[in-house]
């Protein structure tokens, strides 16, 4: 297991919070992690927070509908 695991935020704190400025998305992640963590911590964290953002930002209409999805590994999966 990663030291980083440790120190996941709770995810409805990352739904809920305002939009904030990407220096005041960075602050909140340094205040969120323990004095402890280590820069490769920062570095996974704010990945996370990247990753986050990106995904609310997106477009659902470019998603693949879940049903699809399924069938498509399906099939691949049977012709193994």
């Amino acid at each position: 297991m990663r030291a980083a695991e440790h120190f996941m935020p709770d995810t409805a704190e990352i739904a809920v919070k305002p939009k904030l400025s990407a220096k005041d998305e960075v602050r909140a992640l340094l205040d969120r992690l323990p004095d402890s963590a280590t820069l490769e911590d920062i570095a996974y964290h704010l990945d996370v927070v990247i990753k986050v953002l990106e995904a609310e930002a997106s477009d659902p209409s470019n998603d693949i509908p879940h049903q699809e999805f399924v069938k498509y590994f399906e099939d691949k999966w049977r012709t193994r």
